[in-house]
């Protein structure tokens, strides 16, 4: 599900949302992007990639105000 998101602005805007970084989950395999890094739970990528900005503060890295700039 979170591969489907990160490539598709379909449904929801994400794909555009992630451009130019990276996002890798903390507990599995899912990773996608390149660039500033956001990491953390599978759940919280994927919500914060359809824009659901309470999801953020479970996130961490460099990439995560840029995350927060476009969830506005």
């Amino acid at each position: 599900m979170a591969g489907y998101y990160a490539g598709s602005d379909m449904v929801v805007e994400a794909k555009g949302r992630i451009g130019g970084l990276r996002l890798e989950a903390a507990d599995g395999d899912f990773a996608t992007g390149s660039g500033a890094l956001v990491t953390g739970p599978t759940l919280a990528l994927i919500m914060a990639m359809t824009g659901r900005p309470a999801f953020l503060d479970d996130l961490d890295g460099p990439g995560v105000a840029i995350l927060r700039d476009r969830s506005a």
